[in-house]
């Protein structure tokens, strides 16, 4: 860099400043909790990043030598941070990145399917074959069919639960009661409480409303209250109050139930803003909810079912950390039985016997759904509540949640939210959130801080990639990159249950594709077309690679350079010509120079130009290539055997046989472009290329096919096998020249080392 580039100037100063400033403050942004001020951060990091890109770019330009990948990893990297900050901030985005969580529960776990009816054999045989689906979860359902025959409408009559209840006394199973028990029903009321006499396997659930509007229509609200706060948590760290209420009050069942019950949750499941539901709350925050108006803090329908179920407490043995962990505790070491033997009620033992369940600052689990509509196995309440006993005693250790489940007409409440798999009853939602726990297979989202890695770490790859291939290959690269990147959302979400981004990084790949490709347009696309239509016919792809990776190589008013010169031409050409038509002398003459032309460019030669018969061809330019003399002597001896090849051919096809001379000099020679405004060929001139002529010519006198000159032979001498044929005087050459015949190789494995690509330094 020049004195006069190094001086950064107060424009450079403050761009570089800015653009570092919006750089920090998005990162920064990813690490704060998602709330307005970390929206405010990034979007002001973004406007900073974009308000001084333009000014970066100019001080790139002056600085760096390789102005297109540099300001091709510029461009993404502002690209990248500028679609991260909007896939937080727009609606659009983010319910596209939730569609595509739907899609990936959709394709991987998408069975048995909506439509299934319980009463069906296939539906069953599909349902017995959902791996993770738990076969001691069992829904008691509130059908359509249910209502028809009990020939009335909704709400049930309680005895109806009442008889279900008397069945399971004894058993150990548990029941779960997606039901809300919160009016004093005369007869009713006194049937449900007498059967709960002496259990302590039935849980109920109860809605915590979100307004405080309705709070004085509740009946013996504060009483209520009062036996629900024997289920509220007590180890619950909620550092800045970072945890999120959303609930105002409670309304828990009436006292009877309440009492009596083993354990009480509320059931509300909150109203996504995305197009599905894939939470399921645990524990609710709630302000100004105890008796001094003090923050409580309460247990869903679910934990209370899955500490039930674990057997620990929900009160004293689980831990909560507001925003990262619901942890169950003390579980202890139970065996249970089923069909495949004996194992410990834990699905994954640890030495801790624990569970630890991540959430977030709304108390929420994220479900993994482990199929779609009706994964678990099913029963009508009206056919359990007959069987009684005989239905109970059928099963063990099973948790069966007995509640609306799709049931239409007469009457009956709609329960069902949407899921990845479309409208989904509220009970299979809270199936697979407890399924989800006791499996303890939880589902993770990348924490911000790994998503912008992942954003930026994609832009660098195409940024770095992108400006080095052709614009045709790009298009492949960033397809196979989509196609890649995909592949692994899909084996992270399906091996794993990790959730990563997708359509926003999809959309960053080609936002930053498009931008790279208007970006070489503007500025090296001209200069790029120059190259490979001046060199790309006449040289190695290598070789044009690397004069497009550095293009200054290019002497383009010419500069003297050592090279090796090559001449070939065909002997007894007239007399070939007189011997076919027109057209098949134009078919053989094709063949041959195409064949000799693959050789030379193969070997790393440059082409310069084609006379009639003759080719004229040269080693050590554009790009320097230290044993040029070596490289020119190979591609001759394979020219040789190759022709040999194509006598043959001729033969079999009755075309006369064509034989040639070649000659090679090495010495100093003017190389570049040449011409005039009009025309203009990138040649070599000077007196090694006239002595290469010439001994090409002298092939006819000493009865050889190829000669070099003794400045090529110093540079190949133990490398080849030569014959020295005369001491000849040149035109304009004061001294006599030595001159050899080519013969061979000394290690013919030479050979794959010349024609490989070309590692240039």
């Amino acid at each position: 860099m020049s004195e006069k580039q190094s001086k950064l100037s107060v424009i450079d100063i403050i761009s570089l400043t800015t653009f570092s400033i919006g750089a920090l403050a998005v990162t920064i942004s990813a690490f704060l909790p998602p709330n307005a001020l970390s929206a405010q951060m990034s979007i002001l990091g973004v406007l900073l990043l974009l308000g001084s890109f333009y000014y970066i770019y100019k001080f790139i330009e002056k600085v760096s030598k390789d102005k297109q990948i540099i300001g091709s990893i510029l461009i993404a990297f502002v690209l990248a941070l500028t679609i991260y900050t909007s896939k937080n901030i727009l609606k659009l985005i983010q319910t596209a990145e939730e569609s595509s969580i739907a899609w990936r529960f959709f394709l991987l776990k998408g069975t048995p399917g909506k439509g299934a009816l319980s009463s069906d054999k296939g539906y069953i045989e599909k349902v017995n074959q959902i791996d993770g689906a738990r076969k001691d979860i069992r829904i008691i359902g509130i059908k359509t069919e249910t209502l028809e025959k009990l020939q009335g409408t909704w709400p049930i009559d309680w005895r109806k639960y009442a008889q279900i209840v008397n069945a399971f006394k004894g058993t150990s199973n548990m029941l779960l009661f997606d039901i809300f028990f919160v009016d004093y029903k005369p007869g009713q009321k006194e049937a449900m409480e007498g059967s709960l006499k002496g259990t302590d396997n039935v849980i109920f659930d109860y809605s915590i409303e979100s307004t405080a509007e309705s709070r004085s229509s509740v009946i013996n609200l504060e009483q209520r209250i009062e036996k629900l706060r024997r289920f509220k948590l007590k180890n619950v760290i909620d550092e800045d109050d970072q945890g999120v209420s959303w609930l105002s009050f409670a309304v828990p069942p009436i006292e009877q139930v309440t009492e009596i019950s083993a354990g009480v949750g509320f059931a509300n499941i909150r109203k996504e803003e995305s197009s599905s539901n894939r939470h399921m709350p645990l524990v609710a925050k709630v302000y100004n909810h105890g008796p001094n108006n003090e923050t409580e803090y309460y247990p869903s329908i679910d934990l209370i079912a899955t500490t039930r179920f674990l057997g620990v407490n929900v009160v004293e043995d689980t831990e909560v950390v507001m925003g990262k962990y619901v942890k169950i505790k003390n579980i202890p070491k139970k065996m249970i039985k089923d069909k495949n033997g004996e194992h410990d009620i834990m699905t994954v033992p640890n030495p801790e016997r624990e569970i630890v369940i991540p959430i977030d600052i709304y108390g929420q689990m994220e479900i993994n759904f482990v199929g779609s509509l009706f994964c678990f196995r099913d029963d009508d309440l009206y056919d359990v509540a007959e069987w009684g006993k005989e239905y109970a005693e059928q099963y063990s250790d099973t948790i069966f949640l007995v509640a609306m489940y799709y049931a239409t007409g007469r009457g009956a409440s709609k329960d069902t939210h949407l899921s990845p798999y479309g409208e989904m009853s509220g009970i299979e939602h809270h199936a697979h959130a407890i399924n989800t726990i006791l499996n303890q297979s939880f589902m993770a989202s990348t924490p911000e801080g790994v998503n912008i890695f992942i954003f930026l770490l994609v832009a660098i790859i195409i940024g770095f990639v992108q400006p080095k291939v052709k614009t045709w290959f790009a298009f492949v690269f960033i397809f196979l990159l989509v196609i890649a990147y995909t592949t692994v959302s899909l084996v992270l979400f399906s091996k794993f249950n990790l959730v990563i981004p997708l359509p926003s990084i999809i959309i960053e790949q080609l936002m930053i594709f498009v931008a790279i490709i208007g970006f070489k347009i503007l500025t090296e696309e001209a200069n790029v077309k120059y190259i490979r239509n001046t060199f790309s016919k006449f040289v190695s792809k290598d070789v044009v690679d690397e004069l497009l990776r550095h293009p200054e190589k290019i002497a383009l008013g010419g500069a003297k350079r050592e090279i090796t010169i090559f001449f070939s031409d065909i002997r007894g050409f007239t007399t070939l010509s007189e011997a076919l038509s027109p057209e098949e002398l134009v078919k053989l003459l094709n063949e041959y120079l195409s064949t000799m032309t693959e050789i030379i460019i193969e070997c790393k030669g440059t082409i310069d130009k084609y006379m009639g018969d003759a080719i004229m061809a040269f080693w050590g330019a554009p790009v320097d290539l230290e044993e040029h003399a070596y490289y020119a002597c190979v591609a001759s001896l394979i020219q040789m055997a190759r022709l040999t090849e194509l006598q043959a051919s001729w033969k079999q096809r009755n075309l006369p046989s064509i034989d040639i001379g070649i000659g090679l000099n090495t010495g100093s020679a003017v190389v570049g472009n040449m011409g005039s405004s009009q025309r203009m060929d990138y040649t070599c001139m000077g007196d090694t290329i006239n002595l290469g002529s010439r001994l090409e010519g002298s092939n006819k006198t000493y009865g050889t096919n190829i000669i070099i000159s003794e400045y090529t032979y110093e540079r190949v001498k133990d490398r080849v096998y030569a014959r020295e044929l005369d001491l000849v005087q040149v035109k304009g050459k004061t001294h006599p020249v030595r001159i050899y015949e080519l013969i061979g190789l000394i290690d013919d494995n030479d050979i794959k080392k010349v024609t490989k690509p070309l590692v240039i330094s």
